[in-house]
């Protein structure tokens, strides 16, 4: 192939070309990522098994403000389905 005497179909096949390499390496990125769950999460450099510990759930809860916005925004969401118009929350009461 001379740059001189460069063609069209010349021009065609290096694009496929070069566009089976971007792919090739996208996919062998994505082997790569893939395999990344398969590793060790141990930053130590133990061989450690994960196993998951039961937690007890807090007799108190400090985000009590985090949990009123959430049942706000649930319950206009929920009633904003029923209701066409504008939806306001009054008060919040823990029922459970």
């Amino acid at each position: 192939m001379d740059i001189n005497n460069f063609q069209f179909s010349d021009g065609i096949t290096m694009s496929i070309f070069a566009m089976l390499v971007v792919f090739l390496i996208l996919v062998l990125l994505q082997m790569i990522i893939y395999s990344f769950k398969f590793l060790p999460q141990d930053l130590n450099g133990k061989n450690k098994a994960v196993t998951a510990a039961p937690v007890a759930a807090p007799a108190h809860q400090d985000n009590d403000e985090e949990d009123r916005m959430v049942a706000m925004l649930t319950a206009s969401a929920l009633a904003k389905e029923e209701y066409q118009g504008n939806v306001k929350v009054k008060s919040i009461k823990r029922i459970g």
